[in-house]
């Protein structure tokens, strides 16, 4: 999924938590919510914006369904290294952890990953050996963990946005160390 694609649908789906999910009155005229934008490492990141909860790279945050979720840098790495990938770039391993407390199966096939590093969009790859892929369900009370890889370039600050279906995408960040 290309880079703006990965960034209109973190935005539908938090127009989708701003909108609900169906009508409840009787005016069907629409006002426009505006599109959010990703938070910016080099301000301050608004914790008010409807849509988004913003987080620290390594902890847990709870979500109003129970779905508790976790992301946090595994390390630092250049693919090449571990031999069979020709990229040299620098990644960060990014380890991220759900339990699922809802009451109800979680299916993770609207998964939306999006990693943004010094406030710059930032390519998001998968290496066979290396990164790990989320499982399409979690059963209720069950927990998962993947990997996701994020292209760091030569920066350091990295955001790492994540929607799951109508829910608040959550923006865990903080700053990648070596």
């Amino acid at each position: 999924m290309t880079r703006n694609r990965v960034m209109t649908a973190v935005a539908v789906l938090s127009l989708l938590a701003l909108a609900g999910c169906g009508s409840g009155g009787e005016d069907d005229t629409a006002t426009p919510t505006p599109t959010p934008e990703p938070p910016d490492v080099t301000g301050t990141p608004d914790p008010q914006q409807l849509g988004w909860i913003l987080s620290d790279l390594g902890t847990e945050v709870e979500l109003d369904d129970g779905l508790r979720l976790s992301a946090e840098v595994g390390e630092v790495f250049v693919p090449n290294d571990f031999g069979g990938h020709d990229d040299s770039g620098r990644y960060a391993l990014v380890v991220v952890s759900a339990t699922n407390g809802t009451g109800a199966p979680l299916t993770l096939d609207g998964l939306v990953v999006e990693c943004v590093v010094d406030g710059i969009p930032a390519e998001r790859a998968t290496f066979d050996g290396i990164t790990v892929a989320p499982p399409s369900v979690v059963e209720d009370g069950g927990d998962a963990a993947w990997s996701e890889a994020c292209n760091l370039g030569e920066g350091q600050g990295l955001e790492f946005g994540l929607g799951i279906g109508d829910r608040d995408a959550v923006w865990f960040m903080g700053a990648v160390e070596e």
